[in-house]
């Protein structure tokens, strides 16, 4: 029996709306008074995590920024690990003067952007953070969780992607949240990785996780989980590597909780 529940937000839980219904709210809650352990996995800021967690008023562990932070049910941050400054320096860099592409940067509790053109894929009503404009000269390129791109040209984002593996291979994990929104991390974690360090925290197995996700940088918590869910909605990359994984409905239909309650409660 599974006894980790791994689920991705964007596109995965959350309505198109980006909300958590209340039928959603009530499966989750039912979910962890029977002992199973809920674990949110996502390329967001800790904070809107937070926030989202806090409205359910429920205890979860908690990937934050595809695995840069860790949180445990306590919300104690159990694992960091940001880009290098060299790294985070020449990424940041890359196309700040591209006005085909917004460079976003997740630093400490704060965003930063470089421009905020709606035809860029920019979509600041899906955080609680308020961003701050950053110039590279005037810019601390410490403690960088997560740098990422957003167009509408998924022709130049596809090449940017291609282009950042080639110049840093393994030191950076790059991938595609959705096609409009390509996501650089620190090489050493991955929401994967997370999963891993929550499996060994609990002492249960990977093969006791079910995973949810729609994207492509779901990849690898799918990939090591023993039940792998893909949603409906989800990138065709990702059913193409994963093609023995569940395909369930879309999330735009509560598919997740849907799919839980018929497996754990009804």
């Amino acid at each position: 029996m599974y006894r980790i529940i791994t689920v991705d937000l964007d596109g995965t839980l959350l309505s198109p709306e980006n909300k958590i219904t209340k039928y959603t709210e009530k499966i989750i809650k039912l979910l962890i008074n029977k002992g199973l352990y809920i674990v949110f996995a996502s390329g967001r800021h800790h904070i809107d995590m937070m926030h989202i967690r806090d409205n359910l008023n429920i205890r979860i562990f908690m990937i934050t920024s595809n695995g840069a932070k860790v949180y445990n049910l306590d919300n104690k941050l159990i694992f960091e690990n940001n880009l290098d400054v060299d790294i985070a320096f020449k990424l940041i860099c890359l196309k700040y003067l591209d006005s085909d592409i917004i460079t976003q940067v997740y630093r400490n509790n704060q965003w930063y952007i470089n421009n905020n053109k709606i035809q860029n894929n920019f979509c600041p009503s899906l955080s609680l953070l308020k961003y701050k404009y950053f110039h590279p000269d005037k810019f601390n390129f410490k403690k960088v969780s997560k740098v990422f791109f957003t167009s509408n040209n998924f022709e130049k984002l596809y090449n940017l992607e291609k282009y950042i593996i080639t110049l840093l291979g393994n030191k950076v994990n790059v991938s595609f949240s959705v096609p409009g929104c390509l996501e650089v991390i620190s090489g050493k974690t991955s929401k994967g990785h997370g999963l891993k360090l929550i499996s060994n925290i609990l002492g249960i197995s990977l093969k006791e996780c079910i995973t949810f996700g729609d994207g492509m940088n779901d990849y690898d918590m799918l990939s090591i989980s023993g039940k792998p869910c893909i949603m409906k909605n989800a990138d065709s990359r990702l059913k193409n590597i994963l093609p023995y994984a569940e395909v369930i409905g879309n999330n735009k239909d509560d598919s997740v909780a849907a799919f839980l309650d018929k497996m754990f409660i009804t």
